[in-house]
């Protein structure tokens, strides 16, 4: 069959009336200005100079004139059908520097692409090219300079720079800068071309026109992709487009059977970029989750120049991660969350060809207010039972303590993502780390000392740690175990016996006396088999907390309160020669982070809670069938709102309580369909959170 396209119209339109922007941040005032840059890049080699390049572009040191984008709208017809498509592009080539002095910056193709990946732009096509400078309202006639070997270089750059600002300022009265121009550069191209010539021959290069509408180059992908010369211009054009009212991108018109003659003279575009060396799309390891507001996370991610798209898999069970949200690299903030609410996140880093590996998985709870608590996930070991996902476990003994919380990989606390300093406590977990991956590495080491000597508050817990750092490790690491995490090894398990210990008991004059023995996991209780947990020694002013059951002189916890060495304020700390996540019963977790807590936010506490000053709050029966009971203890004329919230965050039911007594019990008739729901109690800007099961 013939496929006829009947064109009856082709219009351009430019307008100042601008709706869209440059992606970029705001330019800094003390930003180089175009001469000062020239000066920083012209004795650069090509990497450091491409890299300098790049920095300053996403970091926003783009003339403000440029961050307007100048509207082209096509109407056209194809195949009996109208189309009205409106794109965005930049109203010069790309520059650096400010308004009244800045630098039209060649580059290459690579780093052209790198900056388009990071803001969701691309180049043009040559049809593209065409189009704009026909809507220009400044056409610059093109100025050359003679071939030479020179013509790579930044001073060669720099002349082309102060030719073409000569014509530009001209007729700066008539056509105010932020008018498009035209004519004054080559375009780096979108073509088929790209891949039509072997590797390394991938730069495509169009256009310079000429007053009278023909351009002095024609269709070129001769040069290698490191190529770029003064001739060269970038022109940025954002992705996102709108077609016949509705929104889709460049990309998938040059790639659409049907629409590619709306931005491209060559049919289809499969491959609409150019590749990147070596570009590989690595799963991303150093990242955080934090408060943003009381219905929004802010997710914090190491920069990587390949990922365009970050599909972000979310969760309010932490097992079920239906609900998909894609974020771009500028603005990885997720919206429109239920306050009070543990969302579990992970990632999938995208390019525009690949995709990741999912990222562990990190936590976090919109909150009004500022969050004490950061939970830091260490555990990259790849062993057994390691789901990479035990913030769950810490997670829920927070929340359930009335704690919202932020997390990050050690990664992230490494790279400086995220500052332990901005937390009042920091949970570290370790698992089964151990000597090959690290548990603390010397960096690490390095913040927390500075943590616990300012103030911080460290619950860390974990199996190989004592092993890792004291048995095998280097004169830096023992004096870290010994002098900060306030411990010695002793033995490799219970008894010296892998595998065949697996409970803890309460020493009768530490933080958790009157607690009942518990256990940890052998494998069979749905995290990972503990055969190895450390026995440690209390020393240097720390004192034993938890001692294997059976074993009364054979730690398994010390807690310790006071100045760390160099210290300035006093600091405390929790550490657990077991990881904590391993723990079962779910509530002899819940009970011992309440211990902890206590301990960590009682500047008098010894770890021992009174009567008087224990607030608890209880229901029974749990699971329920078509009531329960709800006891409150300690909350004499306090007000209590209560509500019962579904795994997906939704709020099924609510009331309001005053109770007059101590002991205050209230029977509440539910009817709601059976699941697994949280019943939340805020109290005294406080919030409790409780598991709820109801089998109707």
């Amino acid at each position: 069959m013939r496929i006829i396209f009947s064109i009856l119209t082709l219009t351009f339109y430019s307008s100042i009336l601008f709706s869209q922007t440059l992606a970029v941040p705001a330019r800094n005032i003390n930003a180089y200005n175009g001469s000062q840059f020239v000066s920083v890049i012209t004795s650069l080699a090509l990497t450091p100079r491409e890299d300098s390049i790049y920095y300053q572009v996403i970091n926003g040191n783009v003339p403000d004139f440029q961050r307007n984008l100048i509207p082209i709208t096509i109407t056209k017809t194809i195949n009996s059908t109208n189309y009205t498509l409106t794109y965005y592009v930049l109203p010069d080539y790309l520059a650096i520097g400010c308004d009244t002095n800045y630098f039209l910056c060649p580059m290459t193709p690579v780093l052209a692409q790198k900056i388009c990946n990071y803001i969701n732009y691309t180049l043009p096509t040559r049809q593209m090219v065409n189009d704009i400078w026909t809507a220009a309202t400044v056409k610059l006639a093109p100025s050359t300079i003679p071939p030479s070997g020179q013509m790579t270089t930044v001073p060669v750059f720099n002349q082309h720079n102060t030719t073409v600002w000569g014509q530009r300022s001209a007729v700066i009265t008539a056509y105010p800068l932020g008018e498009l121009v035209g004519g004054n550069k080559k375009d780096v191209v979108i073509s088929n071309s790209i891949y039509s010539a072997p590797a390394p021959d991938r730069v495509v290069i169009y256009g310079w026109h000429q007053l009278n509408g023909s351009p002095i180059q024609p269709l070129y992908n001769g040069h290698e992709s490191l190529y770029a010369d003064y001739s060269h211009g970038i022109r940025l054009v954002q992705q996102s487009v709108t077609l016949n009212g509705s929104t889709t991108n460049v990309s998938a018109i040059l790639q659409s059977s049907t629409l590619n003659s709306l931005l491209s003279d060559e049919g289809v575009i499969s491959v609409p970029y150019y590749p990147i060396p070596g570009s590989v799309v690595s799963t991303p390891t150093s990242f955080a989750v934090v408060r943003e507001s009381a219905t929004s996370l802010r997710l914090k991610i190491s920069y990587d120049s390949n990922v365009t798209n970050y599909k972000t898999l979310v969760s309010t069970d932490g097992i079920s991660f239906a609900t998909i949200v894609n974020l771009n690299p500028s603005n990885t903030v997720l919206t429109a969350l239920t306050s009070n609410t543990i969302y579990y996140i992970k990632l999938i880093a995208q390019s525009s060809s690949a995709s990741s590996d999912t990222t562990e998985v990190l936590v976090g709870v919109p909150s009004s207010v500022s969050h004490k608590v950061l939970i830091v996930n260490g555990f990259d070991r790849v062993s057994a039972g390691n789901t990479y996902d035990f913030v769950r476990q810490h997670g829920e003994a927070f929340f359930y303590n009335s704690y919202s919380f932020s997390s990050a990989t050690n990664e992230a606390v490494i790279n400086g993502l995220v500052n332990l300093t901005d937390f009042e406590i920091t949970d570290y977990i370790l698992g089964e780390e151990s000597t090959v991956n690290e548990t603390f590495s010397t960096s690490e080491q390095s913040i927390v000392k500075t943590y616990l000597e300012n103030g911080g508050k460290l619950f860390v817990s974990g199996a190989e740690i004592a092993w890792d750092l004291d048995f095998k490790g280097t004169t830096t690491d023992k004096d870290f175990i010994n002098n900060y995490l306030k411990a010695q090894y002793t033995y490799d398990a219970p008894n010296n016996q892998s595998a065949t210990y697996y409970s803890a008991s309460s020493n009768s004059d530490g933080i958790f006396a009157q607690l009942a023995d518990f256990n940890f996991d052998n494998g069979t209780h749905g995290t990972y088999n503990v055969d190895y947990p450390d026995v440690i020694t209390n020393i240097n002013g720390s004192s034993p907390c938890l001692f294997f059951t059976g074993f009364a002189s054979q730690y398994a916890g010390i807690s310790y309160s006071g100045m760390f060495p160099s210290g300035t304020t006093s600091g405390k700390l929790v550490y657990f020669g077991f990881p904590f996540e391993t723990i079962y019963p779910e509530q002899s977790r819940f009970d011992l982070m309440e211990k902890i807590i206590y301990f960590f936010e009682n500047p008098n506490s010894d770890g021992l809670l009174s009567e008087a000053e224990t607030t608890t709050i209880r229901i029974y029966p749990n699971p329920i069938i078509d009531n329960f009971n709800i006891e409150f203890k300690n909350l004499e004329n306090e007000t209590v709102h209560f509500s019962i919230i579904s795994i997906d965050g939704k709020e099924v039911f609510n009331k309001i309580i005053t109770p007059n007594n101590n002991q205050y019990t209230e029977k509440i008739g539910v009817n709601i369909p059976s699941g697994l729901y949280f019943l939340n109690f805020k109290y005294k800007d406080k919030l409790k959170a409780i598991k709820l099961l109801i089998s109707q």
